[in-house]
């Protein structure tokens, strides 16, 4: 998608936010090793952006869902420590070794096909155990020891280096299922060779669970919290400790009085009830701001206005208190004045996870480094 960069909407990014998230997570969660998900465009903060600025934030080393994204990263000239958190084509393991990155191993199978073909390479490995998310990697201790058998009889081709697990549930207040997957971790790992990287914290294991994990609470692998988003809402944790890393900007493009009676938008859902002033704002559900946050309340000059009738793909209109000149800064997701829209005031209002609204934004958004 091409992006925006000649209309007033953008995304305004904080790199002194990234970095104070950072420092917190490290804090509160003991880990010596932070790694950033930037998988699926960094969250929709901006894959290459978020990239370029993690080393300076304090962040170890990247993870993505595929390779793509990490070619895309290397590409961009960032040779910083990559994990592929997804399976991986087998008939690529050439490609992820020649890009240095660590690759997930989702079966002994995989191993035995990517030996055939990787020639005179090494492919750094990360072992997926499968301990209750039910998504890839080996369910049992046995499959575990003969996937580390296999490596140690191939180390020509294959860098034991990485094992992990992805906890379900680890920021839910009921953790039943988490304490279920982690013993089953432990029965599954005890006694076998580790490799240098043990990793089992995602975000909410980092944030609430790290004292229970010995051995493997070294390293966080984490995403949503050095967005600043506190995983349980608030439930298991502080919410006003983390700080938001991004405003979503954007100003009024067209501004008219409309007399009553008037429908707005798309199937008229919207009827004036007498003449109103009605600002036209260039963002819709084509940049990421979806259809379920129609009448959500934006900030113009310090107070909070109705936005108005359907959200269409690319524009939508708000109710104003009087005219306002073409040019007029809207804050979508932000501050102005004593106002502020935080994502868990958007989530509140659509039901929509945070994590799901920022992943939503489109290229299209423009993004700028403010600070």
């Amino acid at each position: 998608m091409v992006e925006a960069i000649h209309r007033p909407t953008r995304l305004e990014f904080s790199k002194s936010a990234l970095a104070y998230n950072v420092q917190y997570v490290k804090k509160v969660s003991g880990a010596k090793l932070l790694w950033l998900a930037v998988k699926s465009n960094a969250y929709g903060h901006g894959l290459l952006l978020v990239s370029k600025l993690a080393k300076q934030a304090g962040i170890d080393g990247l993870a993505v869902a595929e390779i793509d994204e990490g070619i895309a990263i290397r590409k961009a000239g960032l040779n910083d420590f990559i994990l592929i958190l997804g399976p991986t084509d087998v008939a690529d393991a050439p490609l992820a070794a020649k890009y240095g990155f660590l690759t997930t191993v989702p079966s002994l199978d995989w191993l035995k096909q990517a030996d055939k073909l990787l020639g005179d390479q090494c492919l750094a490995v990360n072992l997926a155990v499968d301990t209750g998310m039910n998504r890839i990697g080996v369910r049992d201790r046995q499959a575990l020891q003969d996937e580390i058998d296999y490596l140690k009889a191939h180390e020509d081709h294959f860098k034991y280096q990485g094992i992990y697990t992805h906890f379900a549930s680890s920021d839910n207040a009921d953790d039943r299922y988490f304490q279920k997957q982690k013993q089953r971790w432990y029965d599954m790992t005890k006694g076998l060779p580790m490799p240098e990287f043990v990793h089992v914290m995602n975000s909410g294991a980092a944030m609430y669970h790290a004292d229970e994990l010995p051995g493997c609470n070294s390293i966080a692998r984490v995403g949503t919290v050095v967005y600043g988003v506190e995983p349980s809402e608030g439930e298991l944790g502080p919410i006003d400790k983390l700080k938001a890393v991004f405003q979503l900007k954007s100003a009024l493009s067209f501004v008219k009085k409309i007399p009553a009676g008037e429908g707005i938008s798309y199937g008229s859902k919207f009827v004036t009830d007498k003449d109103s002033w009605i600002g036209t704002i260039p963002i819709g559900y084509g940049d990421g701001w979806l259809a379920e946050y129609q009448d959500f309340s934006l900030l113009i000059d310090g107070q909070r206005c109705r936005q108005i009738g359907q959200v269409a793909m690319d524009q939508m209109m708000v109710l104003l208190p009087k005219e306002y000149p073409i040019g007029t800064e809207v804050t979508l997701i932000g501050k102005d004045g004593s106002e502020e829209n935080t994502l868990y005031d958007l989530h509140k209002h659509s039901g929509v996870p945070p994590w799901k609204i920022t992943v939503a934004f489109s290229d299209r958004l423009k993004r700028i480094v403010v600070d």
